[in-house]
């Protein structure tokens, strides 16, 4: 056999070994890729795994405002979330949930119940978000008039819906309220104010 008879049967022997041995690999990499893939009952465990590491908080909110008709109030309440247990508000975090307020003021006092979202932080407090950077809510509110206010509506009480938004710590909230007293002059009354809060 002449030396280059041998050298191209070296050569194909090489060749055809190259290729078994990168496909061989190929199959491994192939069969290592889909064990590597989550069952079923993996990404159960996981979604399981995340909801037990969920846990409901409350925040007190509170909000300072000048309006009309109440004028001057003060209102006081909680935003109910879910957060991981492992979140900290302490600094600047994110929440959203429903929440509860009552509002006395000077010439009337109102009740609402809401969903809202805000941007703040609790800083030692850990329940009081008394720094609210941005936040938004839309809530159902109650209201009920009272004391000698010169200026409509007379006592009576009113229901409707009111939006609420914050920036930098300062609030608007504008809000569309009907009587419910059948001896009402005005059926409807457009409340609006400004202040500080949430």
């Amino acid at each position: 056999m002449s030396g280059a008879a041998l050298q191209s049967k070296i050569s194909c022997l090489c060749l055809v070994f190259c290729t078994l041995f990168a496909g061989g690999q190929a199959f491994a990499d192939s069969g290592s890729t889909e064990t590597a893939a989550p069952t079923e009952e993996q990404a159960m465990q996981r979604v399981r795994e995340e909801l037990e590491n969920l846990e409901r908080r409350w925040y007190g909110i509170a909000r300072f405002r000048y309006s009309y008709p109440q004028q001057l109030s003060a209102g006081f309440g909680a935003m109910f979330v879910v957060q991981p247990r492992d979140s900290d508000c302490s600094t600047t975090c994110m929440v959203q949930g429903w929440q509860v307020e009552i509002e006395p003021g000077r010439y009337g006092i109102q009740g609402s119940v809401g969903w809202g979202k805000l941007v703040g932080e609790t800083g030692s407090t850990k329940h009081l978000m008394y720094d609210i950077h941005l936040g938004w809510a839309v809530r159902g509110v109650v209201m009920r008039t009272y004391g000698d206010f010169r200026y409509k509506p007379l006592p009576k009480t009113l229901a409707g819906v009111e939006g609420s938004f914050t920036f930098a710590g300062l609030n608007f909230s504008l809000g569309i309220l009907h009587s419910l007293s059948s001896d009402s002059e005005t059926d409807w009354l457009i409340s609006s104010g400004i202040g500080f809060g949430f």
